[in-house]
């Protein structure tokens, strides 16, 4: 996505958070004549303010004051009060059609021009307006406290003021140059742009350009007309690195000194403070300044196609060249290469390009070339031989010299090479060829880059790191252990050239100014070795050889071990030595490190470790006593009903520990009571005292058949005379009691035509032959009818708590509603013995009588209807 930058010249469209008000103007003047010893001008002061209202948002001021300043004193000689003349809401601009979602371009104009007279002075005079507040959100200045403001108000403000030259300058009559435009326009951020900033001089005086200081402002004011101008000198603003009144948007954008046209690459997005400066001059004298103040906004827009690649192509490696296209993607492109040929194409991938002769190339790409939106983009080919220069170096000592050689390339048809950048990583450049010295002051690894250029235009950058130190790099022999009756060959290296020199020289040595000297000394003794390379650069290390005259080694002791464990046998030594373990009864060699780990077989095994150092030698042996582990039994593996215990049984051992232990009584009994909920697989840990600790498992696996959840069903009610079937479930048999008016009591749905009420009990039965029991309440009224309480307590004690129809031999309620006793419905429902809980929509209905009335279809499919009242207590 590409962004755009917003130019509102003097002014910003978009609306600004805090302190925002004037957000730029300029002050120029028009010679009138005189009136005797007076010269009259005419002032005008314009201002520029986003359109927009808001708290902290100030209104365009309705009057100004204008402030005369004597320039030989900065005296104040005048002040006007002047009634804003002109205002203008300028909301159009020129925008690219082909951007998508233009920025809204709006802001305000307010004109102040008033005639003065001035008395005719030698250094002239300083005509001037203030105001106190700039956004303090500015990309490109530090924002300051506001003169006057409240506590935490930013905005730094503005001074516009124009110089009307005196006597001494030689043209009184002067009259200050007009800036031409007063419009918007849009130009896209990271892109090439040019603007149109010129003015026009009346006396027909020459006219310079350039980028200016903005000045800072004056004081706050609550009213709005803001106060006078404080006198002369005024204070610039206080730029960020790396931006300045001469550079306002950075060093690509720059303005012509002659023409006043403003071009470059835009600046990154933000807002931003600028200020242009028209000088103008008559028979070589400069006259006076015009000078513009404005703020610059940066927004975010995306065009509907781009056209992007890189500027030029100059690594000349072959007449083959790679283009790539960064372009709006899902176009069609259409590639010019400059030497006759075209490429039509669809895709944005990279590809390759061969030219058949070299020459320098002008590129072109048409990115949708045939839309009212295209765009293009030109580069620069440069199709020669290869051009491949490089660098070597010399010398990495720190505080003395290093050497640089840049290797040209050695085809006489490839181009001299006419320029050179080295950079040497530590903030130094150098545009010297050839042979060069750089001094690095400070250790350290740094890039070397060599950018080259040829006469033909090729360029390339070489990169080489160089590390930098303060003591050449080498590698002598560590410390070390050495047997008194042996010698030691010392060692030192290093990838640089140098010499080596060994100390003490005469304390039993052998070549001391070699890198390999032979050493015997007879007691322990420290050696220092010096290296110096070719720059004279030293570095050092000591070695001290610790001269035994004997060593130890010892290990565990003796040890009954678990047949076909693998044990680990640690030895304990007084230094780093040459380790051998060897198993005794065969000989052989089990390990060469300090520890060995080895898997005895029975009855027992032994080893020995075996330590040297030269012609020092020591050993020490350990017996192990090789015994099986306890063989361990668990029982029984079983199943179970839910709720019946069982008892676990362990063998095998002489301590015992059962998990899950929650379940168990004595979890570390080897016979226990168990009370497993479901199925579980117990464990016990058995011990020995037969000299194998390694602790033995065994399992039993209790398989516990879940509840029996039998269900008889609800209990209900049934007319009288009419057989009732029942349903019950939870198991694969079942068996009713009593057998009293049953068809039959042991399936799981018999029918009943006792026409008393009673309670059936049912027995469910699994395919284990675990049981469960459950009742069901069976209650014979004559019907059909619907039975109806009179009085219900919904006080939460799950007694009588709701009030509802208990419909006897009816299918369907058609509906059952509860009115109170002025006739407003409280209750209602369709639902099947479903009632009332004493509640209206989630209050507590009062204590009281209310009126009731149900209706229903019986089983014959008639109409049953019942009205009635009931007494809600609580």
């Amino acid at each position: 996505m590409k962004k755009f930058l917003v130019i509102l010249l003097c002014m910003v469209c978009a609306h600004m958070a805090q302190a925002s008000h004037i957000i730029g103007g300029q002050v120029y003047y028009k010679y009138l004549g005189t009136n005797g010893t007076n010269l009259k001008y005419s002032i005008t002061l314009k201002l520029y303010r986003i359109c927009g209202d808001g708290e902290r948002i100030a209104k365009m001021p309705t009057a100004v004051y204008l402030s005369a300043f004597d320039k030989s004193d900065y005296r104040r000689t005048g002040q006007y009060l002047i009634t804003q003349t002109a205002f203008e809401v300028k909301d159009q601009a020129k925008i690219d059609p082909c951007i998508v979602n233009p920025p809204v371009i709006c802001y305000q104009m307010g004109t102040y021009t008033t005639n003065i007279e001035l008395p005719a002075n030698a250094e002239g005079y300083t005509i001037a307006f203030q105001s106190c507040c700039r956004d303090p959100y500015m990309e490109n200045i530090i924002a300051e406290p506001i003169p006057g403001g409240r506590p935490g108000d930013l905005g730094t403000g503005a001074t516009y003021f124009a110089d009307i030259p005196g006597s001494t300058i030689g043209y009184p009559n002067n009259s200050s140059p007009v800036f031409n435009k007063e419009e918007a326009t849009l130009v896209c951020s990271d892109k090439k742009f040019t603007y149109d900033f010129s003015a026009t001089d009346p006396d027909n005086d020459e006219l310079t350009y350039e980028f200016c200081d903005a000045y800072k402002g004056g004081l706050t004011s609550d009213g709005q007309v803001p106060p006078p101008a404080f006198a002369p000198p005024y204070n610039y603003v206080q730029y960020k690195s790396p931006f300045s009144g001469g550079s306002p948007l950075g060093l690509t954008v720059t303005i012509d000194p002659k023409t006043g046209i403003i071009s470059g690459t835009a600046p990154a997005a933000g807002k931003y403070v600028v200020t242009v400066c028209v000088h103008e001059s008559r028979n070589g004298k400069r006259i006076g300044t015009l000078r513009k103040d404005f703020h610059i906004n940066i927004t975010s827009c995306v065009k509907q196609v781009t056209a992007a690649m890189p500027e030029k192509y100059a690594d000349c490696s072959s007449l083959t060249v790679t283009f790539t296209n960064n372009s709006t993607l899902g176009k069609p492109y259409y590639w010019d290469f400059g030497d006759g040929n075209i490429k039509e194409t669809t895709s944005a991938e990279p590809f390759q390009y061969t030219y058949a002769r070299e020459g320098t190339y002008t590129v072109k790409l048409y990115v949708d070339k045939t839309s009212n939106c295209g765009d293009s983009a030109t580069a620069i080919v440069y199709a020669y031989p290869v051009f491949k220069p490089d660098f070597t170096s010399a010398g990495a000592c720190i505080n003395k010299e290093t050497k640089f050689n840049a290797i040209t390339p050695t085809r006489s048809d490839a181009g001299a090479v006419v320029y050179h950048k080295w950079e040497f990583g530590d903030g130094d450049t150098s545009n010297l060829a050839g042979n060069l010295s750089h001094t690095y002051t400070t250790p350290g690894t740094y890039d070397v880059k060599l950018y080259a250029r040829n006469a033909k235009g090729c360029e390339q950058t070489v990169t080489h790191p160089i590390t930098i130190y303060a003591n050449p790099p080498f590698t002598a022999t560590n410390d070390t252990l050495l047997c008194a009756k042996d010698s030691l060959h010392m060692r030192a290296g290093s990838t640089l050239t140098g010499t080596y020199a060994w100390t003490p020289a005469n304390y039993f040595i052998l070549r001391p100014n070699t890198p390999d000297p032979i050493v015997f000394p007879p007691k322990s003794a420290t050696y220092k070795v010096v290296f110096t390379d070719s720059q004279g650069c030293t570095n050092s290390k000591d070695i001290k050889v610790d001269v035994r005259d004997t060593i130890h080694v010892r290990t565990i002791a003796d040890s009954t071990v678990c047949t076909s464990d693998q044990v680990h046998l640690p030895s304990y030594s007084d230094g780093l030595y040459a380790y051998r373990w060897i198993e005794l009864s065969t000989g052989q060699v089990v390990s060469q490190t300090p520890d060995a780990y080895v898997t005895p077989a029975p009855p027992r095994q032994s080893y020995a470790i075996e330590v040297s150092l030269g012609k020092c030698r020591s050993a020490d042996t350990v017996s192990l006593k090789v015994v099986d582990p306890p063989k361990a039994t668990a029982a029984p593996d079983t199943t179970l009903c839910f709720g019946v215990p069982v008892t676990l049984r362990a063998t095998g051992g002489a301590y015992y520990r059962w998990t899950p232990a929650y379940y168990v009584d004595k979890s570390s009994s080897p016979v226990t009571l168990a009370h497993p909920v479901d199925t579980t697989l117990f464990t016990v840990t058995v011990t020995d005292t037969l000299g194998c600790p390694k602790p033995v498992t065994a399992t039993a696996l209790v398989k516990v058949v879940p509840k029996v959840n039998a269900f008889a069903g609800n209990d209900t009610i049934i007319m009288l005379n009419t057989p009732f079937q029942m349903n019950a479930t939870g198991g694969v048999r079942y068996t009713w009691s009593p057998p009293d008016g049953l068809n039959s009591r042991n399936i799981y749905n018999p029918v009943t035509t006792y026409n008393h009420d009673i309670t059936y009990t049912v027995t469910a039965y699994t395919q284990e032959g675990c049981t469960g029991t459950d009742d069901i309440f069976v209650r014979f009224i004559k019907g059909p009818d619907i039975y109806i309480p009179n009085a219900f307590s919904p006080n939460g004690d799950g007694l009588n708590d709701v009030f509802r129809p208990l419909p006897v031999g009816i299918v369907q309620i058609e509906f059952f509603r509860v009115f109170d006793r002025w006739g407003k419905l409280m209750y209602s429902t369709t639902t099947y013995m479903k009632g009332w809980d004493g509640t209206v929509n989630g209050n507590i209905a009062a204590v009281g009588t209310y009126v009731w009335v149900v209706q229903g279809k019986d089983i014959n499919n008639e109409t049953v209807q019942r009205k009635g009242t009931v007494t809600l207590v609580r």
